[in-house]
């Protein structure tokens, strides 16, 4: 058996496996510049940056081994994650020391942190199961609100293997409950314990903020709290002989960066009710527009896209809106922002900050170099080490985009004109 970093692999292209008994804490869950040298209590006044990694983790706990179905390879079960996004944040964070990386230590067949958790976890996932059957009859069917677990890749390769008796039920369920316990909950409970922390020392750092001697980038930073819940998509779903080659339609495509999501329309405005009601909540903006699109034109300049490019290569609210994670997130932001209003210590100024979530769906052939899009596009059952160069230059441009924020304070100029919509 190898090892792969924490994790295990029986053979080479084999599924890695977290060790049978793994429960996760702080200090596995979270990664920031300086850890295991300096307490996060320490670096938690300077971040302005918080990302997740709700998809991130490849590996499947040892205890689902027996429940999974036969014949799935390293190749399957990455690609059924956001795998590249891990390293890249890990990275990410150890170059910018104002930015901190939650990642979920579980595959997505568990509890996914990016669908609101099922009130009755084993019905929703007999129904997943109800609704597999009818769409192998050719029926049109969603699995939108029972897909917290998910026991069939967005391929349509199976993971879990379904009971065939309710002991089988009561035995999977149990399984799937106690890995809850060790990493989906504490994983909940950290990512929000350290937003709000951040945002604790935020103020009380913006109260004793040395203003004769901070650069620009320093009080802009001090005001700001991002959450980037970060994810990628391939442009490409795995064929049985392990080759992600099958293009998917054209009008499913991620742009050629990052699609980046804030619940609002192509511009991060709110999207109005059509009919006169309330905006729903779900559709309420969770980083403003101004902030929203600050950040697209930081990252155009970091990525040098040209401005006939820009929706073409970091379009916003599109495909994706923001899914229920970074809601959640954003309305926890909503809740803390009005208690963020101090008064310095001078007795002089009164300053505030500004927060803001946001999902960025990253087309994963970007992330991962072409490279490594050439080895998964031919039929196997490994997956390629990261391509490390490509990833110091990736975080190279994510940092420089929000060194760009830091310096202009969400008034980024913008890379192309924009006509206001007229209202008779």
């Amino acid at each position: 058996m190898a090892r792969v970093g924490a994790f295990e692999q029986d053979q080479s292209g084999g599924l890695v496996w977290i060790p049978q008994g793994k429960t996760f804490g702080f200090d596995d869950l979270v990664f920031y510049r300086g850890k295991g040298e300096v307490p996060f209590e320490e670096v938690a006044p300077r971040i302005d940056l918080i990302l997740t990694g709700p998809h991130a983790t490849a590996a499947i706990p040892r205890e689902l081994e027996p429940l999974l179905e036969p014949g799935l390879t390293q190749r399957l079960q990455h690609d059924f994650s956001d795998m590249t996004t891990s390293d890249l944040c890990k990275r990410w964070v150890e170059v910018d020391e104002r930015a901190v990386y939650v990642e979920f230590p579980h595959h997505r067949i568990l509890f996914d942190p990016n669908r609101d958790w099922p009130a009755d976890p084993e019905a929703g996932l007999r129904e997943f199961f109800a609704r597999r059957d009818a769409q192998a009859r050719g029926e049109n069917v969603s699995f939108n609100g029972v897909d917290s677990i998910r026991p069939v890749s967005f391929s349509g390769v199976p993971f879990l293997r379904r009971p065939e008796s309710d002991a089988e039920w009561s035995a999977l369920m149990g399984v799937i409950t106690a890995l809850g316990e060790r990493g989906a909950k504490p994983y909940a409970r950290v990512r929000d314990d350290v937003i709000a922390q951040v945002f604790e020392a935020k103020c009380a750092h913006l109260h004793g903020l040395d203003l004769d001697h901070a650069t620009v980038a320093d009080f802009n930073s001090a005001r700001m709290l991002h959450v980037q819940c970060v994810h990628d998509t391939m442009n490409a779903t795995v064929g049985p002989d392990g080759a992600v080659s099958h293009d998917k339609p054209r009008a499913d495509w991620l742009p050629r960066i990052v699609s980046l999501g804030n619940r609002g329309d192509e511009r991060g405005e709110p999207r109005p009710s059509a009919d006169g009601g309330l905006l729903p909540l779900v559709d309420v903006p969770i980083i403003d527009a101004a902030q929203f699109r600050s950040l697209q034109q930081a990252l155009a300049f970091a990525f040098e896209v040209p401005h006939e490019q820009l929706d073409d290569a970091l379009a916003l609210n599109s495909p994706y809106l923001g899914a229920f994670e970074c809601q959640q997130i954003g309305r926890l932001l909503r809740t803390l922002e009005p208690q963020g209003i101090v008064r310095h210590k001078s007795q002089e100024r009164v300053l505030s900050i500004r927060t803001g979530a946001y999902q960025a769906e990253f087309l994963r052939e970007t992330l991962m170099g072409p490279t490594n899009v050439d080895h998964v596009r031919q039929p196997g059952t490994d997956w390629p080490e990261t391509d490390h160069d490509h990833d110091v230059d990736l975080t190279r441009r994510l940092t420089t985009a929000y060194d760009i924020l830091r310096r202009w304070d969400y008034d980024v100029p913008p890379t192309k004109a924009y006509a206001p919509p007229r209202f008779r």
